[in-house]
């Protein structure tokens, strides 16, 4: 093994700029489970009865449930407890129901529930036993009569993972719904939320947390829009929806429950609210709310504010107290809109909702977006409009693979004066070791840009395995595990050790790693989701056969070309299938020039690195590819130039970046510590295979000193994957305050104090 490389990390004199206070924070969507069947402490899934086949095709009424005995179960919709709770189960006995929970119902030895349900019974009383498997059952008997709650308690005998049951004697006719499953806290209530997911978020120490959105705040068509008045009162009465990914969201988890998870973290709310339009990805375009409706929805921004902050004096503080929260919930943030596409609709509807805001609430700082991108139409239109409003700060977000964090680690340092910053969701793609240390280069270069970025959140947040539909995640789980990826141990580490002031910092003995282009590489063609045949096929001047590929075929290859100069030419034919084609040019480092992406709604130019991908110029609008209908591509290379047209249209011409990494990184910030020395917080990233020994120098040495020094290293590079959790943790260790060891594929922070 080689010995270590020497470098210096010089930290200059602070120079009177203080750290973004709230820098780092976090995002809750109702995405990959994170809510129901996550954070949730529900332990019964589709207990109101109201999945159907809105939220997934062939899903119903008695989705997750399971008639176990003989007898009649039928749905019910006349006299519900609500009308936003319409369905129930009426069942005649002898009969049992089971619910599955999600992937089972896991409980400890010793563990109390608390069990709950509305019910009716005909004629006579009926006795129901309800029981998970044979580890905990109760009695609970039901009058005739209307609706009314019952609740009981059920302790766990044993360890293990089961089903609820309900089951109904012979003769016995019973109306079931609202049926709810709570593990009980040691006052014996019933559990908000799920202790181990808690604990890991509190363990993060966040400054703020962002809900319900994402796209699930502006959702699919404007009937989708998560409205927050239909999130707060009795769980049973809640309006309850489709979930844009794919699922159904019961909003048990609405805006009080909400509030209350940033009074149990210590964390600062942010709301974010559609502007006016719902997601631009709606079948059919973004959807304004009309003229006749914005006064409404307006005023229901304005409440939101005094639901949140107004005395009880007030209509919507006082609605507020009677949910048990007397006391205000200190909202001083709002998001408007989310990845919006910048259309003349929102850019009124937007306007319309932040003056209200200003005029009635100039406390509240609103928070504006700029597409979904870090570039492109919508973001450069995003901030053009951002700033000519004066809009406070403004919502970026982007995935993108790790050389792009590497390569933007100074990105904020060039931004202009005017609204500031909130990274409101950035992940580099994977879950691995190199994803995690590119994440916090870049994080070192959020935290010394506090004149621009004010807010971050890494995105998205909780993912269950088996239920997810996006990766890479911060935290998987089971129903029995909290699975921490790298990044987690990342985010908790900048949250864990924080400065007040911040320091430059030099670093010597380090060059940033050059990004050049591929020497060699080949054509790739692919098709995972229709069958495609391609013909006229001209590779740099020379004319190549016919080929096909299919869903689940292997890459067609055409040929080898030089990266930096090759031009390709083809028709291509769909014969069958729902989607596009893909060109992939290059060799380590490789193009993919995608034609018919995303539901064969656009096409866009991705670059991969290391193996992982990202947008690199795109995705633009297109009409798609027809089946049976030719289409001709043409792509040129040449130097760093890329020109895509297709069928004779010049969609995307732009120049790869190719600007150097910044592998090896170190940022230095101080605060007072308690008997009112100064006290350091160094923070260091080697993403590379060499080991690196840093020599410190403070510009006001501390002596004698110590370092406390976390260190996450130990696994390669390609370490870490989605739904598993990190293969290496953070170590504590007490070191000489001069020196840090930076091991290979690292993340480091010392903490520099003067020993008592």
């Amino acid at each position: 093994m080689s010995a270590p490389e020497r470098i210096t990390i010089d930290v200059g004199a602070h120079q009177g700029v203080d750290v973004a206070p709230e820098l780092w924070g976090l995002f809750i969507e109702d995405l990959n489970d994170a809510l129901d069947g996550g954070l949730n402490a529900e332990r019964v899934r589709n207990g109101d009865f109201e999945f159907s086949a809105a939220d997934r095709d062939g899903w119903d009424a008695l989705t997750a449930w399971h008639p176990d005995v003989a007898g009649q179960v039928e749905f019910r919709t006349d006299d519900p407890i609500h009308p936003n709770n319409a369905h129930y189960l009426r069942l005649t006995g002898p009969v049992a129901v089971v619910n599955d929970g999600w992937d089972g119902i896991a409980v400890t030895g010793g563990q109390a529930f608390r069990l709950s349900f509305f019910a009716r019974a005909a004629g006579e009383p009926v006795r129901l036993v309800v029981a998970v498997d044979d580890l905990a059952s109760t009695g609970v008997t039901v009058r005739p009569g209307g609706w009314h709650r019952y609740e009981a308690t059920l302790v766990a005998v044993a360890d293990g993972q089961g089903r609820l049951r309900v089951e109904i004697p012979e003769s016995g006719t019973v109306d079931l719904d609202h049926v709810s499953l709570r593990p009980a806290g040691p006052d014996g209530e019933p559990l908000t939320f799920r202790p181990d997911l808690l604990e890991a978020l509190k363990d993060l120490a966040p400054s703020f947390i962002r809900f319900p959105g994402g796209c699930l705040a502006h959702g699919l068509g404007l009937d989708n829009v998560y409205h927050w008045k239909t999130t707060i009162g009795p769980r049973h009465e809640r309006v309850q929806l489709p979930n844009l990914w794919g699922y159904h969201q019961s909003r048990q988890i609405g805006y009080v429950e909400y509030f209350e998870l940033c009074q149990a973290t210590g964390a600062t709310p942010i709301p974010v609210v559609a502007a006016g339009v719902c997601c631009q990805n709606t079948p059919g375009g973004p959807q304004a709310i009309g003229d006749d409706g914005m006064n409404a929805y307006i005023q229901d921004v304005l409440d939101l504010i005094e639901f949140a902050n107004g005395s009880p004096d007030t209509p919507w503080g006082a609605r507020r107290a009677e949910l048990g929260h007397p006391e205000p919930f200190d909202l001083r943030y709002l998001g408007l809109g989310n990845e919006d596409e910048i259309t003349d609709d929102f850019r009124d509807r937007y306007a319309r909702i932040e003056d209200a805001v200003r005029e009635h609430h100039p406390e509240i700082c609103v928070i504006g977006t700029s597409g979904p991108q870090f570039f492109g139409r919508d973001y450069e239109a995003g901030w053009a409009f951002a700033r000519a409003r004066g809009t406070a700060m403004v919502d970026e977000h982007g995935y993108r693979n790790p050389r792009w964090f590497h390569q933007n680690v100074d990105r904020y340092l060039a931004y202009e004066p005017g609204p500031q910053v909130y990274v409101g969701e950035y992940a580099a793609r994977s879950n691995t070791i190199r994803s995690a240390l590119a994440e916090a280069a870049y994080m070192i270069g959020l935290e010394r840009s506090p004149g621009v970025v004010r807010l971050a959140s890494y995105a998205p947040l909780l993912a269950r395995v088996g239920h997810a539909q996006w990766t890479p995640d911060l935290i998987y789980f089971t129903a029995t595990e909290v699975l921490p990826s790298a990044s987690y141990h990342v985010q908790a580490m900048f949250a864990g050790e924080r400065g007040s002031r911040l320091h430059p910092v030099t670093l010597g003995g380090v060059e940033p790693e050059p990004v050049t282009l591929p020497k060699t590489g080949s054509v790739r063609l692919t098709s995972r989701g229709a069958d495609v045949d391609y013909a006229d096929i001209v590779l740099d001047g020379v004319v190549r056969q016919g080929v096909r590929t299919g869903p689940g075929g292997e890459p067609v290859e055409l040929g080898d070309i030089d990266p930096a100069a090759a031009t390709l030419e083809l028709t291509a034919t769909r014969r069958a299938g729902d989607e596009g084609f893909v060109v992939e040019l290059g060799g380590e480092s490789y193009l993919q020039v995608h034609v018919g992406s995303w539901q064969n709604r656009s096409t866009v130019v991705l670059r991969g690195d290391d193996g992982i991908t990202n947008d690199d110029h795109g995705p633009l609008h297109w009409h798609g590819v027809p089946t049976g209908v030719p289409v001709r591509v043409k792509v040129r290379l040449a130097g760093a130039r890329v020109r895509v047209w297709v069928d004779g249209e010049l969609r995307h011409d732009y120049e790869q970046d190719l600007r150097p990494e910044h592998r090896v990184l170190a940022g230095a910030t101080s605060r007072t510590a308690a008997d009112g020395s100064t006290e350091y917080v160094i923070r260091a990233v080697n993403a590379h295979p060499t080991a690196r020994v840093a020599s410190i120098r403070l510009a006001e040495p501390l002596e004698p000193a110590v370092a406390t020094v976390t260190t996450l290293a130990g696994a390669g590079p390609d370490e870490g994957r989605p739904f598993a959790a990190s293969p290496v943790t953070p170590v504590v260790t007490t070191a000489a305050a001069d020196t840090l060891d930076l091991p290979p594929w690292s993340f480091v922070t010392a903490v520099i104090r003067r020993i008592p």
